[in-house]
């Protein structure tokens, strides 16, 4: 009896999904078996299957709307923070650097110790620098700026990733550079070789004329 219930309900199932819109009648046949079918019966009784109970799929706008969403949580993760300590310690904020070619030179830690996967770069006033130093398993690097024109500027150092990303930056620096100047006062005839004395003059002898007369 049990085995027959079971066999009866996996029948009913398959004849609701079949067709939800059918009518599904039931009745016993003359060996006492319980029988379903869509198709009427004389000594049938009908079923109620009750109200169907059915689910919208998500429009396109809204499953493209949560892809979107998800890139940017994922992108924001991978954004986040990765080194405990990013950190120019050498020149020091505010410092007058000489640096009469326009090269300056910058001491960057990093806690842990830079990635192989990343590259450590220069920002000098908003720009990347060209140097880029990858990761080797040390904390300290050395990096190099070149061309810096004399006067102030703002020096942060920033890791990128392997797509070329700033996924980090350090606080910034304030760094004044000095350059020799060849119009500071008493270098404007530095390079020019020096004037021989005049001549002294034998005495009781004129002057020459100026006229060429």
């Amino acid at each position: 009896m049990f085995r027959i219930s079971i066999l009866a309900s996996m029948i009913l199932l398959a004849l609701y999904a079949g067709s939800l819109s059918a009518q599904v009648y039931s009745w016993t046949d003359e060996n006492g078996n319980r029988v379903f079918s869509d198709q009427p019966h004389p000594k049938a009784d009908s079923i109620d299957l009750g109200p169907v109970n059915t689910i919208e799929p998500p429009s396109p706008s809204a499953m493209e709307w949560q892809n979107d969403r998800d890139r940017s949580q994922t992108s924001g993760q991978q954004s986040q923070t990765v080194y405990q300590r990013l950190a120019i310690t050498s020149p020091t904020h505010d410092q007058a650097v000489r640096a009469n070619d326009g090269t300056l030179s910058l001491t960057v830690e990093t806690n842990p110790p830079l990635s192989s996967n990343h590259l450590l770069r220069a920002e000098v006033d908003g720009k990347l620098a060209e140097e880029a130093v990858p990761g080797n398993g040390n904390a300290a690097h050395q990096l190099q700026i070149n061309e810096l024109d004399r006067g102030s500027h703002t020096v942060t150092a920033v890791v990128v990733n392997a797509r070329g990303e700033i996924i980090q930056r350090s606080d910034p620096l304030r760094i004044h550079i000095q350059r020799t100047s060849l119009n500071q006062p008493g270098r404007a005839n530095a390079n020019q070789a020096p004037r021989a004395p005049a001549a002294p003059r034998a005495p009781n002898v004129p002057a020459p004329s100026r006229s060429g007369n």
